[in-house]
This record gives structure tokens, sequence and C-alpha cells, in this order.
């Protein structure tokens, strides 16, 4: 079932679903393209097929019901000129839309997060953040992730194309810059936490430096 259908997050709007229902009941009452039905067909796993479902129907529940394209970096596009991100994770799965560049990352708490964070955190957002703890390098993981599906390019490194310059007290939002091939971009990200869970909104800022 939904978890939240509109939810407002600064200039995008938001959709996250729950995903408890069996395959067969997310087939129903959705009548997708030969091309959906083709990529679904690809799908080998279960659990990835029913995600794949659920963001058809959080499509539907926002009410663009229009296929999906992707470009050659693998990023969804619309038809209306609407920027969309799409993520998911475990029993999770959600979709933003957005006038401006957006990227959407959702992840479940894991304690191997702790392992592989020096791959993607700087010793000056160490000292920023403070408390490495698994909530607060998840929080980071997904900020980078989301920027990185918003600024829409491959051949990023984590550590040092992306940077977290500020967050609040609460973290619960942070500016964060993207540097690559002399292409500089700035974002707002604002981060949601529910249920072992943290999802993270990038929204593109136009014409500010950080």
């Amino acid at each position: 079932m939904p978890l939240v259908n509109t939810l407002n997050v600064n200039s995008s709007n938001l959709l996250l679903w729950r995903i408890n229902e069996s395959e067969e009941d997310l087939n129903k009452e959705l009548n997708l393209s030969d091309f959906s039905k083709s990529r679904l067909s690809k799908i080998k796993s279960k659990s990835r097929r029913k995600q794949s479902l659920s963001i058809h129907h959080l499509l539907k529940s926002s009410k663009i019901n229009q296929e999906l394209f992707y470009d050659s970096n693998g990023k969804p596009k619309l038809l209306n000129n609407k920027f969309i991100s799409i993520s998911h994770s475990f029993d999770y799965s959600g979709l933003a839309i957005s006038n401006n560049k957006v990227g959407l990352d959702i992840e479940k708490f894991r304690p191997k997060i702790i392992d592989i964070s020096k791959k993607f955190i700087s010793q000056t957002e160490q000292d920023l953040i403070k408390e490495l703890d698994i909530e607060n390098l998840t929080k980071v993981w997904t900020i980078k992730e989301s920027v990185y599906k918003a600024f829409g390019y491959q051949g990023i490194n984590f550590k040092e194309n992306i940077v977290i310059k500020n967050i609040n007290n609460e973290f619960n939002n942070a500016q964060v810059k993207i540097n690559k091939n002399e292409i500089i971009e700035n974002y707002n990200v604002d981060i949601i936490n529910f249920s072992q869970y943290i999802c993270s909104v990038a929204n593109y800022i136009k014409n500010k430096s950080l």
C-alpha cells in the first residue's frame, strides 16, 4: 500500500510506497506497455520485479500515466519535460518529480556502510558530521547518491567529486556541490528518516555558488 501519496519536499513532489503486496496483486490494475512488459520480463529477482511494479503504481498515483524512457546514462525521463528520479530499497520504493533537476535515493540501515565509508566520505566531511554511526553514514551516502542521480553523468567519484558543504543542526538538510569535467552544480538536499530507512531528495539550485 502507498506510504505517502504526495509529500512536498522543497520544490519536488515525493511519493513513497511500502511494498507488502504479492507480485500478482501489484500486477492488477496496471496497463503496462509492451516496452514496460519487456523490461519487467528481463528482471530475474522477484523482489526487484515487485519494486518495479510499485514504481508503476506510483506513476499512476501521481497521475503521470505516461511511459518512462531512459537516456544514454540510464537516467529515467518523462515526455512532459518534468524531471523524475526513482529509487527502491528492500520494502520501499519511491519517485520524485520536479520542474528542475532532481535526485532521489532510499537506503535501509545496514552495518556494512561503516566498512565502505572511507570510499565516499572525506576527512573534511567527517569533521563536519562528527558522529559517524550507521544512521549518519547512511545519510551521507543517500545525500551523495541523490545528487549523483540528479547530476545525470557517469564517472563520478563520490569522495572527490561530490562535496557536502553544510548541514543543519538536525542533519535533515544539506548543501552539496558536485564538480565533474568543469561542470559545477549545487544542490539542496532534504533528508527524511523513517522505519530504519533514510530517504534523500536533491534539488538543483540555479545560479548559486557554495
